[in-house]
């Protein structure tokens, strides 16, 4: 790790940017939890409806901005994004100001979109400096930070939050994306110039046409559609689980709602260790994918299997293992097997079909806890997150086995 590093200069100052992002939007995401439990009374459906908020523009969105994220200038999109989301900080200030859980929404939304243009040209912009053979390292590195984070700003957003309140923990929202900001904008690459879209097509039927191109490769593509398939039933799992992992700590467990960020603490570090791990594996990027999702359902459905803090944090920390396997695998496969040219509608449409099934199951999930206990909803998601990965098993395996036939017809 440490040899890939000192060799990718560049990559080095995009993966410390990307840990201030991170940060960023943990400091920012439970603060709006602990604003919205404070503004409703505690209100589940409060809870869903926000995090419906949080995630609806990808769905709505996500096809559209992957047409823009593969037009634009990467590094450009990347920078503005994160400065876009700075400002937009001012809208939850007015919230707290007026006390509006509606302002909550609205930033909630306009954050999300901001959000979008700044994850949707990553991919690329990591092509245009580590090479091919480098990328499934550059993909650990990635979920690395992301576990990083996942340990300080669930911790420390949540102390924060409790300790100096919610108004240090915007500002310091707003210094994590200007901070990242600023480092992507010293990373000199030169610009690709084989981009099939031709940038200077403007108007609306030409993003039309840009989009409908993408649908039809990510489709047509049998090893790109199958990662289409298989986040179906994770987004599905993902929705319920979002919005009931805080319950899980309150009414299951029966603690106090500060534990839910040491909770989040322990599953970031399960996945830091996990990146370290399977980061060396020599899985093919398609058994990461499957296996990883069979892992998440059991870890998920073990939550709520006894009562107990430390049996429900050994079943995150399983949880952890199958979703490290997950994020490496699918992220190197795009990386490894997408043109330069559709990284960003390919990664876009991935995430709206993922993102539109997790919404719509995230605004259900407040109303099912109304009438269901925690339980069933729990292993509901893990439920669906196995048989996820069950599925994609057989399909994965059919693809390898059409590829092969197809090579050996070429080469006979």
């Amino acid at each position: 790790m440490l040899q890939f590093l000192r060799g990718n200069p560049l990559f080095l100052r995009y993966w410390i940017s990307t840990w201030f992002s991170e940060f960023g939007d943990w400091v920012r995401n439970m603060t709006l939890m602990f604003l919205v439990l404070d503004l409703s009374n505690h209100s589940s459906v409060a809870v869903s409806t926000t995090m419906f908020f949080e995630f609806a523009p990808i769905f709505l969105f996500g096809t559209f901005v992957g047409v823009f994220a593969d037009r634009w200038d990467r590094k450009k999109t990347i920078i503005y994004s994160n400065l876009s989301r700075a400002f937009l900080v001012l809208t939850f200030v007015l919230a707290l100001y007026f006390q509006s859980i509606v302002l909550i929404y609205i930033g909630a939304f306009l954050c999300a979109i901001g959000t979008l243009f700044y994850r949707a040209p990553g991919s690329a912009f990591v092509m245009q400096f580590v090479p091919e053979e480098d990328r499934k390292m550059a993909a650990s590195l990635r979920q690395l930070s992301i576990s990083t984070m996942l340990i300080i700003g669930s911790g420390l957003g949540t102390t924060i939050y409790f300790w100096l309140g919610p108004v240090w923990s915007l500002i310091i929202n707003v210094l994590c994306f200007v901070i990242s900001a600023l480092l992507v904008h010293t990373i000199r690459v030169p610009r690709k110039e084989d981009i099939s879209i031709k940038k200077v097509t403007k108007g609306f039927s030409s993003v039309w046409g840009d989009m409908k191109e993408g649908f039809q490769f990510t489709w047509r593509t049998p090893i790109v559609r199958s990662l289409l398939i298989s986040n179906i039933p994770f987004g599905i799992g993902a929705g319920i689980v979002n919005v009931s992992t805080v319950f899980v700590i309150t009414e299951f467990l029966g603690l106090s709602e500060e534990v839910y960020g040491w909770l989040i603490a322990i599953q970031g570090a399960g996945m830091l260790l996990f990146s370290l791990i399977i980061g060396k594996s020599k899985l093919s990027n398609t058994r990461l994918i499957s296996y990883g999702m069979v892992i998440m359902g059991i870890g998920l459905a073990g939550t709520v299997f006894y009562p107990n803090f430390f049996i429900t944090s050994s079943f995150i920390i399983f949880f952890c293992a199958g979703q490290i396997a997950f994020n490496i695998g699918m992220s190197t496969l795009l990386q490894t097997k997408v043109d330069y040219a559709y990284q960003g509608r390919t990664m876009m449409t991935i995430n709206t079909t993922f993102m539109g099934f997790m919404v719509t199951t995230m605004l259900l999930t407040g109303w099912l806890h109304e009438l269901l206990t925690i339980q069933p909803l729990m292993l509901l998601g893990g439920t669906a997150i196995f048989i996820g990965g069950l599925v994609c098993i057989f399909i994965f395996k059919r693809v390898e086995l059409t590829r092969l036939d197809v090579q050996t017809t070429v080469e006979t």
